[in-house]
């Protein structure tokens, strides 16, 4: 086991950072002592357990709970043809309030106990085939304000389900299974989209709906991959009750008369462009927008140079958060700490991957900040 720590990190962990008016302060840390990558995703309040899987790199990711300090509990390989295994891609996984694991293929919703046994299969039919070689956070929430009357959002947030829909600016952003109706419905036309105009067809493949449920206050917070505006949904009317302007220092393609592949920078297949990937929402209705800026070709060409793998959606240092507080956009973007947010814990504070820019880690660590 590796105990350096290199010094430019020992320093970030010893210390709030500060951006102006907004700080960052580190109140806990963990890690988890498996050679293999770990993603976190999603968190049990009353049980104390985190829900993610590890990346096993070629024999496939393993879903995995954790307890509050990093030790595997469980895990399995959930993806296969065994009895106790789905065939088709893992996109979505979730932990709900009875600690059960909902997981979301693109045709179905399974159930699974706390020992990753299958209790239940429900079938549903999608729209869109969405495809994912690593599970994303599985969001849902209570129709009509219902506690167990749960509907699912059926796109993973910051994915195109667009690819091969070239009249996409027909298409809805969002599409809703309620397993206990066995419905699918759709909200939010992409034609509602303040910038509708300006949008291309080109763009199919990049854009994506990027979303934030709360279930608490019943209200959809949606803006998509290449956006200004974030719109707030009243999921009972599914009518936007108010929409939040964004202002963000680096996303030039958004500043063009047209929003195509064209305005936007490119290295052959490599994107450069900007994009918004996640929104959080805090539970006095702040919102944070975490997009990633731009990156030139110059110095993209320099980063590759030193990884031939390099991609800038990947680097932490091109992250940045956006503070909406009462309607209305607070200061500059907000640089992270030197990682990667997980996801929002329930007391507002964030969980954030950490990274060590230095040497490849074999364990992997994460920090609990608050926001301040």
């Amino acid at each position: 086991m590796k105990n350096f720590i290199p010094t430019a990190l020992a320093l970030f962990l010893c210390f709030s950072s500060s951006f102006g008016q907004t700080t960052f302060s580190k109140i806990a840390e963990f890690k988890i002592d498996l050679l293999y990558p770990v993603e976190i995703i999603d968190y049990h309040p009353a049980k104390k357990q985190y829900l993610g899987y590890i990346n096993q790199g070629s024999k496939g990711n393993k879903i995995a709970l954790f307890s509050e300090n990093g030790k595997v509990l469980v895990s399995e390989k959930l993806q296969g043809e065994g009895p106790n295994q789905i065939v088709e891609s893992i996109n979505q996984i979730a932990l709900a309030e009875d600690g059960t694991i909902w997981i979301h293929s693109s045709q179905n919703l399974y159930q699974y106990d706390q020992n990753l046994k299958k209790v239940n299969k429900i079938a549903f039919r999608s729209k869109y085939n969405v495809t994912l070689y690593s599970p994303k956070k599985l969001t849902y929430f209570y129709e009509n304000g219902v506690k167990g009357d749960n509907s699912f959002v059926s796109q993973p947030s910051g994915y195109s389900t667009f690819f091969g829909f070239t009249d996409f600016l027909k298409e809805n952003l969002i599409e809703v299974f309620n397993p206990k109706n066995k419905n699918t419905y759709n909200l939010a036309p992409v034609l509602g989209r303040s910038n509708f105009s300006k949008l291309d067809p080109s763009i199919e493949s990049i854009y994506a709906p990027v979303y934030s449920l709360d279930k608490s206050r019943g209200k959809l917070y949606l803006t998509t991959t290449l956006d200004d505006e974030i719109s707030i949904i009243d999921l009972k009317s599914k009518k936007k009750t108010e929409a939040l302007k964004i202002r963000h220092e680096n996303f030039p393609v958004l500043k063009s008369s047209s929003i195509s592949l064209n305005n936007i920078a490119s290295k052959g297949p490599i994107n450069l462009g900007a994009k918004n990937d996640n929104i959080y929402v805090l539970s006095d209705g702040t919102v944070l927008l975490e997009y990633i800026r731009a990156i030139s070709p110059g110095v993209y060409e320099q980063k590759i140079t030193e990884n031939q793998n390099y991609n800038h959606f990947g680097d932490p240092s091109y992250r940045r958060l956006i503070l909406i507080r009462n309607g209305k956009q607070v200061g500059e973007d907000i640089q992270l700490p030197y990682g990667e947010i997980a996801m929002l814990l329930p007391d507002d504070t964030l969980l954030i991957k950490l990274l060590n820019p230095d040497e490849e880690e074999d364990f992997t660590r994460y920090g609990i900040f608050e926001l301040k």
